[in-house]
């Protein structure tokens, strides 16, 4: 009975609640720490990176290599489909990732989610094709909304 009566009397049940909280606390702040630790380790290596912008290198032999690795994959990419802040390496890595993927995963890390941006990829050429065969027409770019993947749908329900 005693056992009981402590347990259910409201200054033990907050202090036991208290504790939790306290714990719950600790351990936020550590997470804290820990993030802002490595924010600060990501942004060091940032700024001492030598890995330049896509956008400063456009010319360069090591872009053109990327780039016809991704056209031969996945399609035509403009360039201003690509974000200015991007590094040469970064895209490197996110093409050979799409290429081991077997998954163009650019727009996904890029945002590329209206169709309109995806216009010379092969999944629009292939579906323009299907479309023009089944109905003598381009698909009229003006009136998409969506994503690619919704277009496809609609084409091949059409």
């Amino acid at each position: 009975g005693w056992l009981w009566y402590s347990h259910s009397r409201q200054e033990v049940r907050l202090s036991g609640e208290a504790a939790e909280r306290k714990e719950l606390e600790e351990s936020l702040r550590a997470k804290d720490k820990q993030i802002d630790f490595y924010f600060r380790k990501v942004n060091k290596l940032i700024q001492t990176s030598e890995d330049q912008l896509v956008w400063d290198v456009l010319e360069s032999e090591e872009y053109k290599a990327v780039l016809a690795k991704y056209i031969k994959h996945y399609g035509i990419i403009d360039e201003y489909d690509i974000p200015k802040t991007e590094t040469l390496g970064g895209f490197r890595y996110k093409v050979d990732e799409s290429i081991t993927e077997d998954y163009d995963l650019l727009p996904e890390y890029y945002g590329w989610t209206n169709v309109l941006m995806s216009l010379q990829t092969k999944d629009f050429e292939e579906t323009d094709a299907l479309f023009r065969e089944n109905f003598n027409d381009a698909i009229p770019t003006e009136e998409i909304y969506g994503t690619t993947e919704e277009l496809i749908d609609i084409v091949n329900k059409s």
